[in-house]
């Protein structure tokens, strides 16, 4: 089955960029070999590494009426959420796929009709601390790969606590997670749970800049002992937010679910809020109060460190959502 060309394939994709020392070049040689279409943002972090913001627009043509779209990957130990970026970028700029095959992309509508933002790895410092560069389930059991990204306990050797934000003078974990950023030297957050990480503090630059009109956040969760490989979130306060997001929300939502379900994965559905409770959902409600009134935001969760899903789909799947995201908001805008 196939999805604007697309069909799910099990074979590891050949070109797999998704640690700083891999993307960087990238997004610089994008910006001088397209001037006219790339615009790059960045914030170095306090471990010396840069995360990018990289804009993608036809800015010899007014933005007014074009949709604006922001694509983010928070997490270190997502990575396929980056590669599907970067593949998608590589289309949309050069018309071509890596290995210099021909895209179907629809290059010139896009361009014509669209400001794209990505923030490909919000963390490259967790990303560069990763032992791998994708989980497939073969390498280590979901147990040992929780301990790598939120560290080690001391005491049960397993997966350390999840925090927002903690210090090393009242925390000891025996190793820190890749999830974490450090941001001063005793401090370290979660990325989207802190708006003093990279991964808000590029959001926050571009999108007074830019104005979105909708933003997808990008994730991987394992799914474990789940017949389902990926499924669509909508925000913890879906059922509290205005009426027309909640129906972009929940339509968008559908579109993406549609179109991995068309190529042969096992979505859940239907869509639901995100489902935390308590101290989580607070971080949420805290965090990011001021965005989701304002502007329509849905999270891909698609699989993680499982064999069932090997690598090359995880980022198909993430590079589909983002082409039926862009897809969407064209309709809305023509």
């Amino acid at each position: 089955m196939a999805y604007n060309g697309f069909t799910l394939k099990r074979k590891k994709l050949k070109f797999w960029l998704a640690k700083p020392h891999q993307t960087e070049p990238q997004f610089l040689a994008w910006e001088r070999d397209y001037p006219d279409l790339v615009a790059l943002d960045s914030v170095t972090q306090y471990a010396g590494f840069k995360a990018y913001a990289i804009t993608v627009a036809d800015r010899s043509t007014p933005t007014d009426r074009k949709a604006k779209l922001i694509f983010a990957v928070p997490h270190a130990h997502e990575p396929a959420g980056t590669v599907g970026c970067m593949h998608y970028l590589n289309q949309l700029l050069t018309g071509k796929h890596f290995d210099e095959t021909p895209s179907d992309l629809d290059r010139d509508r896009i361009l014509a009709n669209c400001v794209l933002s990505f923030i490909p790895d919000a963390n490259p410092d967790g990303r560069s601390r990763t032992p791998v560069d994708y989980w497939d389930g073969t390498q280590y059991t979901n147990e040992e790969f929780w301990a790598f990204m939120r560290g080690r306990d001391a005491e049960t050797k397993r997966m350390w606590k999840r925090l927002g934000r903690w210090s090393s003078r009242e925390e000891n974990p025996e190793t820190i997670g890749v999830v974490y950023e450090q941001i001063n030297a005793r401090e370290y957050v979660e990325p989207n749970r802190d708006l003093n990480s990279s991964y808000f503090r590029l959001i926050q630059r571009i999108g007074a800049r830019y104005g979105y009109g909708r933003w997808l956040d990008i994730h991987q969760t394992e799914f474990e002992r789940s017949p389902h490989n990926c499924m669509m979130l909508l925000p913890l306060v879906q059922n509290e937010l205005p009426q027309e997001i909640q129906q972009i929300n929940v339509e968008w939502a559908a579109a993406i679910v549609d179109a991995w379900a068309a190529i042969g994965a096992n979505p859940v559905r239907p869509s639901k809020p995100l489902g935390y409770k308590g101290e989580q959902a607070e971080y949420f409600r805290r965090v990011w109060r001021e965005f989701m009134p304002i502007i329509p935001q849905i999270t891909t969760e698609v699989q993680n460190n499982n064999a069932q899903t090997p690598p090359g789909q995880q980022a198909q799947l993430q590079e589909i959502a983002i082409r039926v995201s862009v897809d969407e908001a064209i309709k809305s805008t023509v």
